[in-house]
C-alpha cells in the first residue's frame, strides 16, 4: 500500500511512524496533522564527525566513585531551612578523603521565585540560570549575622518549606544587595568588578531574565499567576511598550535579580574549585532537565524558539500504563538547526562551565521526545526526531572537559545505548534494574565499562523505604496502583532482595530482615564491583533516609522534591555508617573487575 500524503509530510517534518521492537501503536492522524503543522518540513543538520565525547585519560584506567544528593535536602543549624552550597562545601572534605571523586545532585536551574511551590528542579522556568535557593546567604560579602536575626527561619526537620524559605532568603540578599549599591568597605571592589563583568558576559539573555524575574514577582504580588502565560496581553510581549515602561520603573529590581545570578554562579564556581583541591578529580557532577517549563522566563524572553501547542512526555509502558505528561516546552529542532543549535550550546555550557561532569536527563531525547499535542493524552502522543543534539553534547564535553551521562532509562529505542556507547556517552546502570535474557540480575562484571552504575536514583525509593516497600504502598493507598498490583509488586521486591543478597554472598533469608548496617554496605559493594568506572553512592541510601525525593506521576498527593535528610551535615560527616560503607566501596573500586 502506498504510503498517505500526510504520512510523507510526518516523515519530513522528521515525525516518528515507525518504531521496530517497542510494540507501539500507530500515531494517531491528529497527531500527525497537529505536529506536521508546528514543525514543517526539517531541515538538514550539519554532518556528524563522530567522533566521541571528552573523557579523562585517568579514567581509562581506573574505577571510581562519588556521592549523590538533593542539594535541597541538606539539613544544617547554619542554613535558612533549605540546603546550600556552603552546606555541601562543608561536607566535600568529608567525601574527598573516603576517596570520592565527583558529588552529584539534582538539577540547580532556576524556577520561580515569585512562586516557590512550584519546587520540581526539573520544571525550571531557564536552564541557562541558577535558583538562588542554592545561595549560602551568610557567605556572601556585606552579610551581617544581625540579618538573619530579623527573619524567621522555618524549621526543614522533616520539609522544606519553600515559601518560607524563600521569603527569609531573598529579605536577607535585598539587605545585602543594598550594602552593594551603597558602596563602602563592606563588599571587596574585586566582587563589585566581578559582578560587573558578569552582567556584561550575561548580555541580553541575562538581562531578560532578570526582567521576567522581576516582573513575575511583581504580577504575582496582585494575583497573577508566575508564569507569563496568564498575564496580561502586554506584558506577555517581552517587546512590548508595557514591558519596556516596567523595566524603567524597576530597574532596582531587575538589577537585584541580575546580582542574584552572580552571587550563584560565583558560589557555584567556588564550590567546584573547593572540590577539586580537596582532591577531587571530577568534582561537581551537574545535570541537565530535558526540558522547560512552558510559561518560564526562557519561552517568555524568546518565544520562537520553543514549540507552542505541545508538551514533553512518555508514552504507555508496562511501569505507566497511561504514560507521562511532564508538561515541559521543548526546543524546536527546526529552530535549533535554523540557529547552528546556538541556543543548546548556551544550556550545556550553563550546566557544565562549573562542574566535571553532566547528568542529562532523559537522554534519549538526544534524539528523539515524545511530544504531545494539547487536547491529546499522553498514548496519543508520538516521538519527533531530535537531529544533532548528540554532536552538540559532544563538542561541549571536549570545550568544558566535562563527562556527560545519559539517563537512559525507560522506554529505551533499539540501538540507543549502543549508539551512545560509540559517541562515549556514558549509561546509567541501576542495580536492581540489572537483568540478563533470563530475568536473573547481572553480575558485576557483566556491567558496560562507560557507564555509571547505583543502586538508586532520585526517582526510586531510597534504600530503607525500598528494603520494605514503601513506595509499593504509598502508590497502592494513593489509588495508583490496585490491591493485586501491590501483592505482585512486594513478591518481585523480595525477589530482587534476595537476588542482591545472593550476589553480596549472603544468604538470602536476610531478605526478611530489618535493614541493618551490614546489608547497606553489602549492597554497595556489590554496586562498587561492577565493571562501569563510575559508581553512585546515594547519600540518601547510607544515612537512613526513608523519605522519597519524588514519587513519579504524583505532584502534591506526595510531597516531592521537599523532604529533608534526617542527619544534619555536621551528623551526616561524622556518620560510622556512612564511613564504612565509604571505606568499603574505595576497596572494592580499587580492584580489578
Amino acid at each position: 500500500m502506498s504510503e498517505s500524503a500526510l504520512d510523507r509530510a510526518a516523515r519530513a517534518a522528521g515525525i516518528v511512524l515507525d518504531r521496530p521492537g517497542e510494540h507501539a501503536p500507530p500515531v494517531p492522524d491528529s497527531t500527525k496533522e497537529a505536529l506536521t503543522a508546528m514543525l514543517g518540513p526539517a531541515p538538514e543538520p550539519p554532518p556528524s564527525d563522530g567522533r566521541p565525547a571528552y573523557v579523562p585519560e585517568w579514567l581509562d584506567d581506573t574505577r571510581t566513585f562519588g556521592i549523590a544528593l538533593q542539594l535541597y535536602q541538606l539539613r544544617s543549624r547554619r542554613n535558612l531551612g533549605v540546603g546550600d552550597l556552603a552546606d555541601l562545601e562543608a561536607l566535600i572534605p568529608t567525601f574527598a578523603a573516603a576517596g570520592a571523586d565527583f558529588v552529584g545532585m539534582n538539577p540547580l536551574h532556576a524556577l520561580f521565585t515569585a512562586d516557590p511551590e512550584r519546587a520540581s528542579p526539573f520544571s525550571p522556568s531557564d536552564r541557562r540560570f541558577l535558583n538562588p535557593l542554592i545561595i549560602a546567604v551568610d557567605k556572601v560579602p556585606g552579610y551581617r549575622p544581625e540579618m538573619r536575626a530579623r527573619v524567621s527561619v522555618p524549621d526543614a526537620s522533616e520539609l522544606v518549606d519553600y515559601p518560607a524559605v524563600t521569603a527569609a532568603k531573598l529579605a536577607i540578599l535585598k539587605e545585602i544587595h543594598a550594602v552593594w549599591t551603597a558602596g563602602g568597605a563592606a563588599v571587596p571592589d574585586a566582587d563589585r568588578a566581578a559582578a560587573a563583568r558578569h552582567a556584561e558576559d550575561g548580555g541580553d539573555a541575562l538581562a531578560d531574565f532578570a526582567l521576567f524575574e522581576a516582573l513575575s514577582n511583581a504580577l504575582f504580588r496582585e494575583g497573577h499567576t508566575a508564569g507569563w502565560i496568564d498575564w496580561p496581553a502586554s506584558y506577555r510581549d517581552r517587546t512590548s511598550e508595557t514591558v519596556h515602561a516596567f523595566a524603567l520603573a524597576h530597574a532596582g529590581e531587575v538589577e537585584f535579580h541580575r546580582w542574584l545570578q552572580f552571587i550563584a554562579d560565583d558560589q557555584l564556581r567556588r564550590t567546584q574549585a573547593a572540590a577539586v583541591a580537596a582532591g577531587m578529580r571530577i568534582g561537581l557532577y551537574l545535570d541537565l532537565a530535558v526540558g522547560t517549563a512552558p510559561d518560564g522566563a526562557a519561552t517568555w524572553a524568546d518565544p520562537g524558539l520553543t514549540m507552542r501547542g505541545v508538551r514533553v512526555g512518555a508514552p504507555p509502558d508496562l511501569f505507566s500504563l497511561d504514560g507521562q505528561d511532564w508538561g515541559l516546552a521543548p526546543f524546536s529542532p527546526t529552530e535549533l538547526i535554523a540557529r547552528n543549535f546556538a541556543p543548546y550550546r548556551a544550556v550545556m555550557s550553563a550546566v557544565m562551565r562549573h562542574g566535571g561532569a553532566v547528568r542529562i536527563d532523559h537522554a534519549m531525547g538526544l534524539e528523539r521526545l515524545f511530544l504531545i499535542p494539547d487536547g491529546a493524552t499522553a498514548s496519543g502522543g508520538a516521538y519527533v526526531r531530535q537531529p544533532g543534539l548528540t554532536d552538540q553534547v559532544v563538542d561541549a564535553t571536549h570545550h568544558h572537559k566535562a563527562i556527560a551521562i545519559g539517563e537512559d532509562l525507560g522506554v529505551v529505542p533499539p540501538g540507543f545505548r549502543e549508539r551512545m556507547a560509540a559517541r562515549r556517552i556514558f549509561s546509567t546502570r541501576i542495580l536492581s534494574f540489572e537483568r540478563g535474557p533470563r530475568g536473573m540480575m547481572n553480575a558485576p562484571s557483566r556491567y558496560p565499562k562507560d557507564a555509571l552504575a547505583c543502586i538508586s536514583t532520585h526517582d526510586m525509593a531510597p534504600l530503607a523505604a525500598w528494603w520494605v516497600g514503601d513506595e509499593i504502598d504509598i502508590r497502592f493507598r494513593l489509588g495508583r496502583i490496585s490491591e493485586a498490583v501491590a501483592r505482585h509488586e512486594y513478591a518481585v521486591r523480595r525477589g530482587e532482595k534476595e537476588a542482591i543478597l545472593g550476589l553480596a554472598g549472603l544468604p538470602p533469608r536476610l531478605a526478611e530482615d530489618p535493614l541493618g548496617d551490614d546489608i547497606v554496605v553489602a549492597f554497595h559493594k556489590v554496586a562498587a564491583r561492577t565493571a562501569s568506572r563510575l559508581l553512585a553512592v546515594r547519600l540518601e541510601d547510607v544515612v537512613g533516609g526513608r523519605r522519597l525525593v519524588n514519587l513519579p506521576g504524583t505532584d502534591r498527593e506526595h510531597p516531592n522534591w521537599r523532604h529533608t535528610l534526617p542527619l544534619d551535615v555536621e551528623d551526616i560527616a561524622a556518620s560510622e555508617r556512612l564511613a564504612r560503607t565509604l571505606r568499603a566501596v574505595s576497596r572494592e573500586r580499587d580492584r580489578a573487575p
